[in-house]
């Protein structure tokens, strides 16, 4: 599975070298394999980023367990697909 780990490693690295929205990208796509990548991207994000007094809210965390939570939703109704 050295698929879902280069993803995991590209997205974290895109989250230091490049704009969010390419990060947001790679955690999207990331998260069809491994789901819980775009919560560690976001919590990564929000700790490298964080500016005191910046806001009350870690949004990437926050955004990060929206992606992950759909994905694990998701999912789990793709594999109780029964077999007859």
């Amino acid at each position: 599975m050295i698929r879902n780990g280069i993803l995991t490693v590209s997205t974290m690295v895109s989250v230091v070298l490049f704009p969010w929205p390419l990060s947001a990208l790679l955690a999207l796509a990331a998260a069809f394999l491994e789901p819980f990548v775009p919560l560690a991207a976001g919590l990564f994000a929000d700790t490298l980023y964080y500016v005191p007094g910046s806001g009350t809210w870690p949004l990437f965390t926050l955004y990060g367990l929206v992606c992950s939570s759909i994905a694990v939703l998701v999912r789990s109704q793709l594999r109780t697909g029964t077999i007859r």
